[in-house]
């Protein structure tokens, strides 16, 4: 099927091509006429009949090889054999041997045919290019096959002198079966890397990491055989292949960009390009290479995926959401249902529920991993995309048939996105390496460890348990380290179908620990604990917004909720009457389903600098929002962002608001404040809160200098009346160091009283049951600290009483 395919993409390369019809003879005519009318058996029969008159019409011979390709009478074998007839006859016919190139392209059935293949259809690539120079399929192919020596070389390690065996690593004069070793063996594109006077192997070698062996490397122990940082710390020779990764990088570039010169139409280049760029985290320069590539399928929807892959990852979030938008309008039903639907990141449980309501689930879960409100895009929906695109140009299968978010690192990439660290190792078993230099035998051992130079090959096959073992010898390991978990797949038949790595039967019996090392049940176990990973990664410089939320008695079963916030501000800002900067402030609160109960968003222009207020470790511009929310847990999300980008504030904390409307004695929330006075209705932005006639210059953190007063707000409900109508009460604050006492201290302290502070104690009346009102204390002669401030309310007419605290600190 794939190589029907490819076929395809040549255009009707020989039937379309100029001039033909005048050249060919009626035979040929009669043979192509019937083959583009659907006619193949009739095609087949006129086309063998010109074979067998005349053997050496290469033309007829193409054309069956075509007709054993495309159409029902595929037949792989009888296909190859007449387009080798062709070539025979014509061996300089660039599209007989383009065609040829295609064919090699198939499936192999084993490691060894697919080594085979792409040796030929190297020399093929090369054959065809000193033809025809610019032939794009010659130079996508080297392009495709430099990508995959770039991807081998580019975080591949290998420890030479080390062999597996169960548990436990030994020195190793062994040579895997199939494959040369990676580190030293010679790329089948080697000789065009040696054809560059800059390229200097010698960048591999068993780098300054190497220092004289920490141990004897006969007796390296681990528990997990995959522990790369462990092997490191002990001492054992890395070798590093990167400098040889470039020069594939800067090759597989040149090849794809010559593809594109010649046929701008080639979509398959623009993806190989994707891949490398992505690979090597060159986003600037593939939104270039993407603008051709619009030019070319503006209306492709994979062009606005690799845009929105682009953006995201290259810092422009706006444009990624813009270019995913325009993704989705252009995707067929299938692939939109992969981007639309949560499957990829739930758990069996959470994935029940999801399907019970997918649009309102869907809409509460990105709602919940949003880590800005402020922006009108999601970057945790960006990022998402951005993964699946990712994971389908990197882990897609066409062996297998299998999109990349489908394979098993593609799905570990979707969840947790690229890896801290993602390293290409191929054990000692299968590295072919033998140490012939000194090795050291202890820690105090000086020798200098061996160069590339000093170790050859041995040809010989190592052992795993005593036994050969093809998979464990041929195998190598990709491991994607996460910090607090990772995973590791293992490629057993090297042809790039990683899959999650489970010890093998003769491994086990060699004492690996299964329980260990089977990283398709960790991977599991890591899923149910941590189901996704994300953290947002502020384009700007990022700064903390204190803030405070104050709930009062609203309208209704409602609360007012007031949130007072900190912008900070640089010493050469407080001396200014107004701080040129314009900056965007909202304020967020979130239910505890995660549906976004109210936003209240402010674009300022100018800070006022009579709202600044200092304190020993910050400068604070303060402000304040209002808000009303239901009683329950909430969060209350706060942030900032200059116009520019350039800083950016997030602060997120979950507020309880009380229920106001239990008929009992209550009191709000305690609002701490630097100023209140009677508000003044010419002058509103005087204050950062008003709340009934006052005016407010509210608290954004609980710090206050001792040499300052302290000002608190709060309000009274539910007083008790007098026959006569009116209420009585008394108020008092006190202001007590914090209690970090243990045992008899704290016993003698409470009881004798010693711990100091201040308070004040005020008597109040009125003729309403519910009353504002607010309290001075001065704490100017109290240490610095840490201080709990406790308001004590009695109804003096019904003798309840009520308490409030809240803890702060004095500079």
């Amino acid at each position: 099927m794939r190589t029907r395919h490819i076929f395809l993409l040549l255009g009707f390369l020989f039937l379309s091509h100029a001039g033909y019809a005048q050249s060919a003879d009626h035979d040929i005519e009669e043979g192509v006429s019937a083959f583009q009318e659907g006619s193949y058996e009739k095609a087949e029969q006129v086309l063998l009949n010109i074979t067998e008159s005349d053997p050496d019409r290469a033309e007829a011979h193409y054309l069956l090889a075509r007709l054993y390709t495309e159409t029902p009478l595929s037949d792989p074998d009888k296909a190859e054999d007449a387009l080798d007839e062709a070539i025979r006859i014509e061996p300089e016919n660039p599209d007989y041997l383009v065609a040829k190139l295609l064919q090699l392209r198939k499936k192999p059935r084993t490691v060894l045919q697919e080594r085979i293949r792409e040796q030929r259809r190297i020399a093929l690539s090369k054959r065809i290019l000193s033809i025809d120079s610019a032939n794009a399929f010659a130079h996508e192919e080297l392009g495709t096959l430099f990508i995959r020596d770039f991807w081998r070389y580019r975080n591949a390690l290998m420890f030479p002198s080390m062999a597996f065996s169960g548990n436990l690593y030994r020195g190793s004069e062994a040579m895997a079966l199939g494959d040369p070793p990676l580190a030293l063996q010679e790329s089948p594109l080697q000789e065009d890397l040696e054809t560059d006077d800059t390229f200097n192997d010698t960048e591999a070698s068993p780098q300054q990491i190497m220092p004289a062996f920490a141990a004897d490397p006969t007796n390296v122990f681990l528990a997990d055989r995959f522990d790369v940082e462990e092997l490191e710390e002990q001492g054992v020779p890395v070798l590093d292949l990167s400098g040889r990764a470039q020069h594939a990088y800067e090759r597989a570039v040149a090849h794809l960009e010559d593809a594109l010169s010649s046929d701008p139409l080639r979509h398959s280049v623009y993806r190989q390009l994707m891949k490398i760029y992505a690979l090597k985290g060159e986003y600037d320069t593939a939104r270039e290479m993407l603008e051709n590539m619009h030019a070319s399928f503006p209306e492709d929807p994979s062009t606005w995926l690799y845009l929105g892959l682009a953006q995201a990852y290259g810092g422009d979030p706006q444009g990624a959401a813009s270019a995913f938008e325009t993704a989705l309008q252009y995707m067929d039903n299938e692939e939109k249902i992969v981007f639309e639907t949560l499957s990829l990141l739930l758990l069996p449980t959470e994935e029940e529920l999801y399907e019970e309501d997918p649009v309102t689930y869907a809409s509460r879960f990105w709602a919940s991993k949003d880590p800005r409100y402020l922006t009108p895009w999601n970057e945790r929906k960006i990022e998402h995309y951005a993964r699946l695109v990712y994971a389908d140009l990197l882990y897609g299968s066409e062996g297998l048939e299998l999109r990349g978010w489908d394979t098993e690192r593609g799905h570990i990439l979707v969840r947790y996105g690229p890896p801290e660290r993602d390293v290409v190792i191929v054990p000692g078993s299968s590295s072919g390496v033998r140490d012939v230099g000194l090795a050291p035998t202890s820690r105090t051992d000086s020798r200098a460890v061996p160069t590339p130079t000093d170790m050859s090959f041995s040809p010989r096959t190592a052992h795993i348990g005593g036994d050969f073992d093809m998979l464990s010898e041929a195998n190598t390991f990709n491991i994607w380290d996460y910090g607090d978990f990772r995973f590791v797949f293992e490629d057993p038949f090297r042809n790039g179908e990683y899959r999650l790595y489970s010890p093998t039967a003769s491994d086990m019996s060699a004492g690996v620990p299964a329980w260990l090392n089977d990283y398709s049940i960790i991977a599991e176990e890591t899923i149910a604990r941590t189901p996704e990973l994300y953290e947002y990664e502020a384009p700007g410089r990022r700064v903390d917004i204190p803030f405070v939320a104050s709930a009062f008695k609203g309208s209704g079963e409602d609360a007012d909720i007031y949130v007072s916030y900190g912008i900070p501000i640089s010493e050469d800002g407080i001396q200014q009457e107004t701080i040129d900067v314009a900056a965007r402030i909202g304020a967020f609160l979130v239910s505890e389903r995660r549906d976004i109960l109210v936003e209240r968003r402010q674009t300022i222009y100018g800070l006022r600098g009579d709202h600044i207020r200092s304190f020993d470790e910050a400068h604070l511009w303060v402000g304040g929002q209002v808000m009303t929310a239901p009683p329950g847990q909430h969060e209350v999300s706060m942030e900032f962002e200059t116009v520019s980008g350039g800083t950016i504030a997030v602060q997120r904390r979950a507020i309880e608001v009380p229920d106001f409307t239990e008929d009992e004695l209550q009191v709000s929330d305690l609002m701490l404040a630097y100023t209140i006075e009677e508000a003044d209705p010419d002058n509103v932005e005087s204050a950062t809160v008003h709340r009934g006639e006052f005016a407010i210059i509210s608290a954004p953190w609980n710090v206050f200098s001792h040499r300052q007063p302290i000002y608190l707000f709060f309000e009274i409900y539910r007083l008790t009346r007098t026959e006569d109508g009116e209420t009585q009460y008394e108020m008092e604050a006190r202001l007590t160091p914090r209690n970090n006492a243990r045992g008899i201290a704290r016993v003698v302290r409470n009881i004798f009283g010693t711990g100091g502070g201040v308070s004040v104690s005020v008597p109040g009346s009125g003729s309403l049951p519910d009353e504002t009102n607010y309290l001075i204390l001065d704490a100017a002669n109290q240490a610095p600290g840490l201080y709990t401030l406790t308001l004590r309310v009695r109804d003096l007419v019904s003798g309840k009483s009520v308490e409030r605290t809240i803890d702060l600190f004095l500079e």
